[in-house]
């Protein structure tokens, strides 16, 4: 084993892509090469800082041997989620070479899929597919795409909840880089830029907002609306981009003036933001979409050395509630206000939270060691006893791609014949007395636009 492709469902830089860049210079580090594909786009590929890697994209598929210094094919392919472009990638990797398949899960694909479709998987019909896009996993090909795989990393426990039967698992945190994500004092130029007034608590949250997540991030801009009309005057700094164009309603348009939004910054920006904040939270509850994920920015809050307030959920379930974080049933805009103030009012509990955070992230959420745990699950795939399941996966994975053209070919040859009968009713309508009526008046309704002017 040498060979390793790391295939991202999105390009840089995603939090999908972050871990997959960590992981990828890890593994080089432990003497493997590693390669990261990333779905096709336009313009120059710009790689995140530090990379160790080559990047290919799914386009490049014929030619993927070449990324490689040894001018091999990949031995271990690590397919970073389940969803539709990604799986076809991998499809298609599989009729033209022979390797170990592995599956990252990050998220209960399913959720996600009827999150952003607003529909329920319970009532799927195949025409809804047509709403699908190809960067979400499909609710009954996914699991295909499972079922051939070698081994399966999830990034929380409670993902196993998908793996199938048989198949080898390892759960696996993501890191944090601690010389990004480390201790500072904030910075005053920065805070007189934003206009934040003294004794302003700052709250901030560096994320996207999308169908997953809007309602939680609602939760945050009320809490700190609540936070001012009680008598804590307070400031949510956010990042990212929005999906939602609106998250606020009409009638809570009032807190807009408590929020400042910066929209996108580069990565490098993020840290010296996240110095700002008196406090850091992860909105949320248990339920089907946060007890499956491990939020990506959660590690980051910790690595700052920063009070964090989160659900007991993933990996709030594993925190010590009032040792290294605030760990709450609900963290909405009912339960936060209250505690905000008390992380305020008492320096002493908020150098202790902040404290035993950067010691959880040294300790746990080291990218050396989720390398070197990966690299060991790896060598695992690669024993006798296993070497006959993993050729049944590897044909199972061509005929599933064998099959999916012969789709496409049967769909092709129907839209042609549907082509050629709606030409022939085109050409039966201009030999038509309607038609020819229809093309004289075009002819006069043009002259007199011609005379008006």
């Amino acid at each position: 084993m040498n060979n390793i492709l790391l295939v991202s469902h999105s390009p840089f830089p995603s939090n999908s892509s972050v871990h997959v860049h960590h992981f990828a210079n890890e593994l080089i580090k432990l003497g493997l090469d590693c390669v990261v594909a990333i779905p096709n786009q336009q313009g120059e590929i710009i790689p995140l800082k530090d990379n160790l890697y080559k990047i290919t994209q799914y386009g490049e598929i014929e030619a993927i041997a070449d990324f490689f210094a040894n001018s091999q094919p990949p031995d271990v392919v690590h397919a970073w989620t389940p969803r539709q472009h990604l799986a076809h990638y991998c499809y298609a990797l599989s009729i033209r070479h022979e390797f170990k398949l592995v599956i990252h899960l990050e998220d209960n694909e399913e959720c996600v899929t009827e999150r952003f479709l607003n529909i329920s998987l319970a009532d799927w019909t195949p025409e809804q597919e047509k709403l699908l896009p190809a960067n979400l996993s499909h609710p009954l090909k996914y699991k295909q795409l499972m079922a051939t795989a070698d081994g399966v990393s999830v990034i929380i426990d409670k993902l196993a909840e998908f793996v199938p039967p048989d198949t080898p698992a390892i759960t696996i945190f993501p890191g944090v880089d601690l010389q990004e994500f480390y201790p500072r004092e904030q910075d005053s130029s920065l805070l007189e830029s934003l206009e934040i007034p003294e004794e302003t608590t700052i709250i901030c949250y560096t994320g996207n907002v999308h169908l997953a997540n809007i309602d939680e991030v609602l939760c945050l801009y009320l809490a700190v609306g609540k936070l001012n009309q009680l008598g804590t005057p307070a400031i949510l700094i956010r990042t990212g981009h929005d999906f939602k164009p609106e998250i606020l309603s009409q009638d809570q348009l009032w807190v807009k003036k408590y929020i400042v939004n910066l929209g996108w910054l580069d990565r490098a920006k993020v840290p010296e933001i996240l110095a700002l904040a008196d406090v850091l939270i992860q909105p949320g509850t248990t339920d089907r979409f946060n007890d499956y994920r491990f939020p990506s920015k959660i590690p980051e809050f910790l690595a700052m050395g920063k009070p964090v307030i989160v659900p007991n959920t993933n990996i709030g379930k594993i925190l010590t509630h009032q040792e290294n974080a605030l760990v709450l049933d609900t963290v909405d805009e009912n339960s936060l206000p209250s505690i905000i103030q008390t992380i305020v009012k008492n320096p002493q509990l908020s150098h202790k939270l902040a404290n035993n955070a950067l010691k959880f992230a040294e300790q746990n959420l080291n990218w050396a060691e989720k390398g070197q745990e990966l690299y060991a699950f790896y060598q695992t795939l690669f024993s006798e006893e296993r070497a006959a399941t993993s050729l049944a996966r590897a044909l199972k994975r061509s005929q599933i791609y064998y099959q999916e053209l012969n789709n496409l070919q049967d769909k092709y040859y129907f839209y042609q014949e549907q082509i050629a009968a709606l030409k022939l009713e085109i050409t039966a309508m201009k030999t038509s007395k309607f038609w020819k009526l229809r093309e004289q008046w075009f002819k006069l309704k043009s002259r007199l636009n011609f005379n008006q002017k």
